[in-house]
This record gives C-alpha cells, sequence and structure tokens, in this order.
C-alpha cells in the first residue's frame, strides 16, 4: 500500500499513514487491477483554466513514469525563486520503495542538468524510502522527509538533502557534507518508539523541523525532531532534539508544519482511533524550543476541533499573513459508506476558530462528489484559499482543485472567479485511470502548480 494513499478505500493522508503503520514494513501497492501512476505536474492560470500556452505539450499537464510496472507518486513541490524551475519529490513503489526527485523547466521539460535527465533515484539498503514532504533552505539546497522503513526493524524519520545549484556541488546529488558520516541522508528512530513517519518539514532560522508520528506503548503520538544546519540532532530542542506530544489517551499524527514569525511551531493533523477510525481535527503550537506554547488552546498548546460530530482530519496548514492559521482536510468521513467532503478551517492566532470564516462555524466543507480529499493549501495574497486534493476516490479519482474567497464562500462568480462554481476537476489522462494532487504551490503570476499523480 501506498503509505499517504489508498486510493481504493478512499482513506486520506493521515488516516492511511496510522492505519498502514499498524502492519509491518515492506507494504508494496499491489494493485493489479489498473494501470500503475505516474508523477503528475500541472500548471494552471489563476481562473482556473489549464495552462495551455507555456506547459509543453498543450495541456497544462506532464507525466513522468519513474517505474512503468509500480505506482510513481509526488507528494512535495517546491519552485526554484532564482530560476523559476520546479522540483517534486515523491515515491516510486519498488522493491523495495525509492526517493524520486525530478527538476523540470519552467515550461515543464525535464532539466537535463539536474541528475539523469531531470530525475534523481535515491534507494536505501534493505529499507523501503518513502518521501512524503520537501522544502527549499535560503542557499537553495532541497530537504525531503519521509520514512526509513528497514525490511527488518524499526521505522524511522528520514532526512535527506540534495543540491540544486552547481556552485555547491552536482544538482540532483545527495550533499556529503550533510548527514551521517559523508551521506546526505539522516535516520532518527523516536525513543520507544515504533511505526514512526516524517510527514512534514520546515526551515526553522538556520533549524531542520520535522513533524509526524510514532507509536510509543499503545498510542501514537506526535513526534517532532529538529536538526541544526549539518543535520545534527539540535539539543537546545526538547529532549536530544526530538519532542513527542500524546493527544490524551487518543491517538494522533502530525501531517502539516509550519513555522511562524518568532519561531513558534503550528502542527496540524489529527486525534483519535486508530481501531475506530474516528478522527478530530488537530492543531496544536509549540514555542521555538519544542516545549508545548500554553497561550495556545486550552492552555496545553492543543486544539481539537469535532465537524459536525463526524470523523474529520487535518491534511495541510498555511499561515496568513495576519497569522490566522488555515487549515484543510477531510470532513464527514465515512469510510464504510466511502463518504468524505472537503474541509477549510481558518483559526485565529490564539487557537479559537475564526467566526468571520464560514460564519458562524469557523470552517466550510465542500462536497465535490462521493469521497473528497483536501491534501494541500496554499494562501494568496488576497487571502484567497487554494485547496488542492482529489474526488471520488476509490472509484476513478479526479484531481480536484478548489478556491475559496476570505471569508469561506467559495470563488464562484461567474466574471472573476475560479473554474465552476469555484472549483476545478480533472480525469486522469491514461493510461492510468486515477489522478489527483497532494501538493500545491502558487507562482509569482498567479498561476497555480499542483502535483500528485495520474
Amino acid at each position: 500500500m501506498n503509505p499517504k494513499i489508498l486510493w481504493c478505500s478512499g482513506l486520506a493522508l493521515p488516516v492511511l499513514l496510522v492505519s498502514v503503520a499498524l502492519t509491518a514494513c515492506g507494504y508494496k501497492t499491489t494493485d493489479y487491477s489498473r494501470p500503475s501512476t505516474a508523477v503528475a505536474l500541472a500548471r494552471y492560470n489563476a481562473n482556473g483554466t489549464p495552462d495551455t500556452a507555456n506547459v509543453v505539450g498543450g495541456t497544462g499537464l506532464v507525466t513522468t513514469d519513474v517505474n512503468t510496472s509500480q505506482d510513481d507518486v509526488a507528494f512535495a513541490v517546491v519552485r526554484q525563486p532564482v530560476d523559476g524551475k520546479i522540483i517534486t519529490v515523491g515515491t516510486s513503489f519498488t522493491t523495495p520503495a525509492s526517493i524520486v526527485v525530478i527538476r523540470y523547466n519552467t515550461d515543464g521539460t525535464p532539466d537535463s542538468t539536474f541528475g539523469t535527465n531531470g530525475i534523481t533515484v535515491t534507494s536505501l539498503p534493505s529499507a523501503d524510502a518513502s518521501a512524503f514532504a520537501a522544502t527549499l533552505q535560503t542557499d537553495g539546497k532541497l530537504l525531503v522527509a519521509g520514512r526509513s522503513c528497514p525490511l527488518s526493524g524499526t521505522s524511522s524519520f528520514l532526512l535527506l538533502r540534495y543540491h540544486t545549484d552547481i556552485s555547491t556541488g552536482t544538482a540532483g546529488t545527495l550533499d556529503t557534507s550533510f548527514g551521517t558520516a559523508g551521506t546526505g541522508i539522516v535516520t532518527t528512530p523516536i525513543p520507544s518508539g515504533s511505526s514512526t513517519s516524517a510527514n512534514a518539514v520546515a526551515v526553522s532560522g538556520t533549524n531542520i523541523l520535522l513533524a509526524g508520528h510514532s507509536k510509543i506503548g499503545a498510542n501514537f503520538v506526535i513526534a517532532l525532531a529538529q536538526y541544526t544546519s549539518s543535520g545534527a540532532p539540535d539539543s537546545t530542542f526538547g529532549s536530544g532534539g526530538i519532542v513527542t506530544t500524546p493527544v490524551g489517551s487518543l491517538d494522533a499524527d502530525a501531517a502539516a508544519l509550519a513555522v511562524q514569525t518568532g519561531g513558534k511551531i503550528v502542527v496540524a493533523g489529527l486525534a483519535g482511533s486508530a481501531a475506530s477510525q474516528i478522527w478530530d481535527v488537530a492543531l496544536l503550537r509549540y514555542n521555538a524550543d519544542g516545549s508545548p506554547d500554553t497561550t495556545f488552546g486550552g492552555g496545553d498548546g492543543i486544539v481539537t476541533t469535532d465537524i459536525g460530530s463526524s470523523s474529520n482530519y487535518a491534511n495541510a496548514v498555511a499561515l496568513q499573513a495576519d497569522g490566522k492559521i488555515v487549515v484543510a482536510g477531510n470532513a464527514f468521513v465515512n469510510s464504510f459508506a466511502g463518504t468524505s467532503d472537503i474541509a477549510v478551517l481558518r483559526y485565529n492566532t490564539d487557537g479559537s476558530l475564526d467566526t468571520g470564516f464560514g460564519n458562524p462555524n469557523g470552517y466550510v466543507t465542500t462536497n465535490v462528489s462521493a469521497f473528497d480529499n483536501g491534501f494541500a493549501v496554499a494562501v494568496q495574497s488576497d487571502n484567497k484559499i487554494v485547496v488542492a486534493g482529489n474526488a471520488d476516490a476509490g472509484t476513478g479519482d479526479r484531481l480536484a482543485l478548489l478556491r475559496y474567497n476570505a471569508d469561506g464562500s467559495l470563488d464562484a462568480d461567474p466574471m472573476t472567479g475560479f473554474g465552476t462554481g469555484g472549483i476545478v476537476t480533472r480525469a486522469a489522462s491514461g493510461p492510468s485511470t486515477i489522478a489527483g494532487a497532494f501538493a500545491v504551490l502558487l507562482q509569482p503570476g498567479g498561476e497555480i502548480v499542483v502535483a500528485g499523480y495520474d
């Protein structure tokens, strides 16, 4: 199984991460009833139409099949600010799974100066290597986070750093000044933990932050790790560079991460029961040293939100310029009935729901089709909110892209709005029968780039 999406069940990101973590390492995508997926990169104009003029092929979509017999999926996308080149990061579910990094020119063609014909594949000895998140340092180097899962043993946080500029090293190669024994790779087990995965990465000053989960005792807990710029654990953060946070007696997982001005750390995910699959949105804030921010939520740094007494969870988080926190994910989830809506929530800086958003709830839900997932979120300079994910999960996924006004209403103006009623969907281009997005970024000209699978 793919640890970040199981499109045949309709389960969303954090639920799948926890569910898969209950099983042994060494899982694979083995759904031979459909063609395997390729990495997909698509660009849309600001109004939601495909950018057919500036992307090679004339469809606004580029697919890259790294391994034709296995699923290839992009879980993250970044844009290099100097030259506008785009990097996708994800996983090829070979045996064992490998990390895939692809760099594209601004028109979507592979960048031949990066890796081999634009592609770098990184494998670990006798272990699955899965990448779920990526970000750029200020010097342009690429940070990739995910999961190291030995075929026998305990899984760990996985962090890698790659060169992107020939002035520091060969573009597309691991940075041997980083990590363990000059490998460019860091693996971090969580003390007393098992079934561990890093799902998000961010830069905090010169430090590097990872967030995810680990199973300690009977429950999954939220886990954070901070590293210095060399990849060494940051001894000033938590205990030896690691912080674990249980949410009461519940299972919990961190799916997304953001760093506020001043260094406070915002983490979004879920809290609930891995056994019953009943979840609430979880939002936590930490001080820069990893201690709970007692000014946030109920004094423990934790906020949980139940939308309509159903199963809900967060997959992504973004910060507005005014400090408000935007979360995207799922609501009204019933994996047995195959139904779910996309959810967007906005919180004030103290963790209270912003009742001016989706008045009076502080959240909005959108039903695109049967089982819908909101996997990624970005906030425009005008505070319009862009959410990317999929629709019809489990029956023939379509990519879904939505835009909301600053008050939470869909950007549906027939003249100046986005797509049709604020929504854009796209079916798979073939031969794969499914398509979706896990990552979104906003370009300076207003274009929207999404990355995922097709």
